[in-house]
């Protein structure tokens, strides 16, 4: 058998932050046109988020395959499952074949399918991996809270949130940059919202959690965030903004109504692993 008869082809398809209507042309194209459809799934049974948002396209015919990827940043659990990840991918792919491989946001910004990539490339290199790229969370919250990024020439930082919970850090990041953004703030929210009290930025920032899904929600008021005692979920950000070139919201007219069922998953759980 030849190199090319033995090629198969994964294309991982980034969905956007949970509303269909958000995922791109060419990702329902390349979803229709798969035999194999692969979401990760965490190992304490949390339902795939990603094979939910992309219901619509899915057919009878196609072969899901959920990937068991555990919740942790210890790399003695997650290389071994990286690894059985791609040979899972491997086996399931037989010459020819076409997969995708589902994932939150946009595959290649903080998305676990860099390293199964990685593992891929490695010990399977008959399998041609491609990327289409998804809408970003962080420009979807931009959208509905009315929020300019940057105009001209002005700086942009995306950094997770649970390393920059400092005050100092903070306003160093916001002395070389006019937006700061907070990925994944969830759990590091108590800190980031003191940080932001002693710089007297809480006016400048914007949060938002499960955008465009039905649970979403947008907070300009972060004082009343304070008065919460339940942890925030882990599909959440913060936007700051100091420019003295643009308001910190325009008005945005209504809401996107979001075409996801609604899920069961609680406000407080943790996200599965395609958002990681």
């Amino acid at each position: 058998m030849t190199t090319l008869t033995k090629t198969s082809f994964l294309t991982a398809v980034g969905l956007g932050p949970g509303d269909p209507e958000w995922i791109t042309v060419k990702a329902v194209r390349a979803i229709e046109q798969a035999q194999v459809v692969f979401a990760p799934r965490s190992r304490d049974g949390d339902a795939s988020l990603a094979l939910r948002i992309a219901e619509p396209w899915l057919r009878p015919e196609q072969r899901i395959v959920e990937l068991a990827l555990p919740m942790t940043r210890d790399p003695d659990l997650l290389t071994p499952a990286w690894e059985a990840a791609a040979d899972q991918i491997a086996a399931a792919l037989q010459p020819g074949a076409q997969g995708v491989y589902l994932l939150l946001g946009d595959p290649l910004l903080y998305g676990t399918f860099t390293y199964l990539w990685s593992e891929l490339a490695q010990r399977h290199p008959h399998v041609q991996v491609s990327v289409v790229p998804g809408v970003t969370s962080f420009a979807a919250a931009a959208a509905r809270a009315g929020v300019v990024l940057a105009t001209t020439s002005e700086r942009v930082a995306i950094l997770p949130a649970s390393y920059e919970t400092d005050a100092a850090v903070l306003q160093r990041l916001l002395a070389d940059f006019e937006t700061v953004i907070l990925m994944k703030v969830g759990a590091a929210l108590p800190r980031v919202l003191d940080a932001l009290e002693t710089l007297g930025l809480l006016d400048a920032a914007v949060y938002a959690e499960r955008v465009g899904m039905p649970e979403e929600r947008i907070v300009d008021d972060l004082r009343t965030l304070r008065t919460e005692t339940e942890p925030r979920p882990y599909l959440s950000l913060l936007i700051v903004r100091r420019s003295p070139r643009a308001p910190i919201r325009l008005p945005v007219q209504g809401a996107w109504p979001s075409t996801i069922s609604p899920t069961s998953t609680s406000p407080t759980s943790t996200a599965s692993p395609e958002s990681l």
